[in-house]
């Protein structure tokens, strides 16, 4: 065979490879179609994990994300049954008709599409809105994340738990499923925990240790009361000494403390007008309030 039979055939095989190259690199590359975007979605929260569904292009806040991998059950046997074009116009949004099973039980939904940043990605479609509420406390928290009650919530499609927050201070739990689309809502049975009374009685003692500092006055809010009226025409100091602090009873919005011992040493002018120094002694100290939850932590507001 000659050597310029050789070079074409040797041309020839070139053009093969190269466009087989070719089409290998535009099938890598080129964008999935909405089917395949929305497809890519839900095998992405089936796999439970949220890098991949954040991967996905979905617009989902650091919170949904995060109580997403703390999920107590993920989409399972998603398929996608048709795509058609949405309202807005020609290219602009498609929808696909989903299907999948979640707890147990068979749902279908409906994902928007629309095109960013040259791709097919879900818009807020595939998220779930969750409101909580709860018997105690302004807050619960929804699989590592802690949420105010009575605000919707953006979550991704999955089961989670729900539990009352502080969890340390109340107990109660319940379970909400997210679907695409939807909403819904939890209620939390809550109730305190023996923890709450025990971490009140420390925040009332803190609280009094700050009252009964030396002052001109007596402070408000700690159920100080000492008849220095009838004999002093003013006071310079006041001095307590404190024998035996209030025990406090909680309830789920308040708290009585009875039974503290508290002396008091009071100096200023008489109503004679000299200089004059009284002691006097309670043996029924009581300070009562109303008590709330943070979402970790409790606060203590005296009457």
């Amino acid at each position: 065979m000659s050597r310029r039979r050789w070079v074409l055939i040797g041309a020839a095989a070139g053009v093969v490879v190269i466009a087989a190259g070719a089409g290998i690199w535009f099938a890598a590359t080129r964008s999935p179609t909405p089917q395949e975007a929305a497809l890519g979605y839900l095998r992405a929260l089936e796999s439970g994990d949220p890098s991949a569904v954040e991967d996905t292009g979905v617009d989902a806040s650091p919170t949904a994300l995060s109580a997403f991998a703390h999920a107590s059950a993920h989409i399972e046997d998603a398929e996608v049954t048709s795509v058609s074009e949405a309202d807005g116009g020609p290219g602009q949004r498609m929808t696909a008709e989903i299907s999948f099973r979640l707890g147990g039980d068979e749902h279908a939904a409906a994902l928007t599409l629309v095109p960013a940043s040259g791709r097919w990605t879900v818009d807020a479609s595939g998220m779930g809105a969750v409101t909580a509420t709860a018997t105690i406390g302004s807050f619960v928290t929804i699989g590592d994340q802690t949420v105010p009650v009575g605000e919707e919530t953006l979550l991704l499609p999955a089961a989670y738990g729900v539990t009352a927050a502080p969890s340390r201070l109340l107990d109660g739990q319940g379970t909400v499923v997210a679907l695409p689309g939807g909403s819904a809502e939890v209620d939390v049975e809550s109730a305190l925990r023996p923890e709450a009374t025990a971490a009140a009685q420390t925040t009332l003692d803190a609280q009094l240790a700050a009252c009964t500092e030396p002052a001109e006055a007596m402070p408000e809010g700690c159920g100080i009361r000492i008849p220095w009226g009838t004999e002093f025409r003013s006071v310079s100091e006041i001095r307590y000494r404190v024998e035996q602090l209030p025990v406090l009873t909680l309830s789920v919005d308040g708290f009585d403390a009875v039974g503290g011992v508290l002396v008091a040493t009071v100096s200023g002018t008489g109503r004679d007008g000299a200089e004059r120094r009284t002691t006097y002694r309670t043996t029924s100290w009581s300070v009562r309030g109303d008590v709330s939850f943070t979402d970790d932590d409790l606060v203590l507001t005296a009457w």
